[in-house]
């Protein structure tokens, strides 16, 4: 009988405590993956910072922007040795991605006649998109605009405005998904 009486509290004593006892925590589940952007913008920020260019993130968005100053024969469309081989340390990065579409979109600055800048712009935009086929980007994921002076970025009153305008940009966006640039 004491046997019994033991080995009942000995199993109330387990039911209590496996009553008391807490489940164990449910996994969290793993976080979400990055963005296509989130997943191409600080690469590409660390290669351009190298190179004196500059890459703002638009949303689903990313613009790398090429200066005109030191990248560019002054008042004309030859690219640079000096610019040569930082767009191709470029078109290499953006080889490697088959999931992205890219605009070459160029800008000049208010200075001279409106027909003038929008074929400068645009021919430096041909200069850019020719240096990253040549580094391997599909001509078929890429594509050329010509803004001239109509997307200033500063003042063209000051010396300074006026360099920040002239530039040729580089916008990424997902591949095959084409996102609508504002006019």
């Amino acid at each position: 009988m004491k046997t019994l009486k033991t080995l009942s509290a000995v199993c109330l004593s387990l039911a209590l405590a496996a009553c008391a006892s807490k489940a164990p925590e449910p996994t969290p589940p793993p976080p979400p993956p990055p963005s296509w952007a989130e997943s191409r913008v600080e690469p590409l920020t660390v290669l351009a910072e190298k190179e004196g260019f500059e890459v703002v993130r638009e949303g689903e968005q990313i613009r790398l922007i090429i200066p005109v100053e030191g990248n560019f024969h002054p008042k004309r469309t030859l690219l640079l040795p000096s610019g040569l081989v930082p767009i191709s340390k470029v078109a290499k990065a953006l080889k490697e991605d088959p999931n992205s579409q890219y605009a070459v979109i160029g800008h000049s600055d208010s200075t001279g006649e409106q027909e003038l800048n929008q074929k400068l712009s645009l021919e430096r935009a041909q200069a850019v998109a020719s240096i990253l086929m040549l580094g391997g980007v599909s001509s078929k994921r890429m594509s050329l605009t010509s803004m001239g002076e109509d997307q200033p970025r500063a003042d063209n009153s000051t010396h300074t405005g006026r360099m920040l305008n002239r530039r040729v940009e580089i916008l990424l966006t997902p591949y095959p998904t084409r996102v609508a640039m504002a006019n």
